[in-house]
């Protein structure tokens, strides 16, 4: 029993770095697809978009195809530590392009300065570093909101003392139980 709890460890140790190195792609990414752009705009480079039939092809779907094709690959693939590690790399980098133009596929407008673009990168970079750091905050939370209630009404010993209790959780503004 102890190996397999050490194994488990290992597992959440691996995890916590696979999604590092997802997170790290994710802002890599959007921070140097935002670079390219600036750059192109401002004419420093030059305009490498790719255009088909007249239709600019933004870099989100790029980042759409990336995404599905390393689901897939994930699907049918082998997981050993170094296929996914190049698959979390691979996964980082599709989500950067992709909520790069989080605001343009949201609006469907053509508008790559946006202000949800920069939200929804917030929003995704501090899940994912809750995901891998803040686990006990969210064990907290789950077992406040669900777990804690349940025992508490397992625990009432009668049909009375269970109903109050319900009632009790149901209203938690009138009255203060957790």
């Amino acid at each position: 029993m102890d190996d397999f709890n050490t194994l488990k460890q290992l597992n959440k140790q691996e995890n916590r770095k696979l999604i590092a190195l997802v997170l790290w792609a994710f802002l890599m990414t959007f921070s140097l697809s935002r670079l390219i752009v600036y750059l192109i705009v401002a004419s420093v480079l030059p305009n490498f978009f790719l255009e088909v039939r007249g239709v600019h092809i933004h870099h989100f779907s790029y980042g759409v195809v990336i995404l599905c094709v390393v689901g897939f690959y994930l699907l049918l693939g082998q997981r050993s530590k170094k296929n996914m590690r190049f698959a979390a790399l691979w996964y980082g980098l599709g989500l950067g392009l992709t909520f790069d133009e989080f605001g343009m596929w949201v609006r469907l407008e053509d508008n790559y300065w946006i202000r949800q673009s920069y939200d929804a990168v917030v929003v995704v970079a501090l899940i994912l570093l809750n995901i891998a750091y803040f686990k006990p905050f969210i064990k907290i939370t789950y077992e406040t909101l669900y777990s804690k209630p349940k025992t508490l009404i397992k625990k009432a010993k009668d049909k009375r003392a269970k109903k109050n209790l319900l009632k009790r959780l149901l209203n938690p503004s009138k009255h203060h139980i957790l």
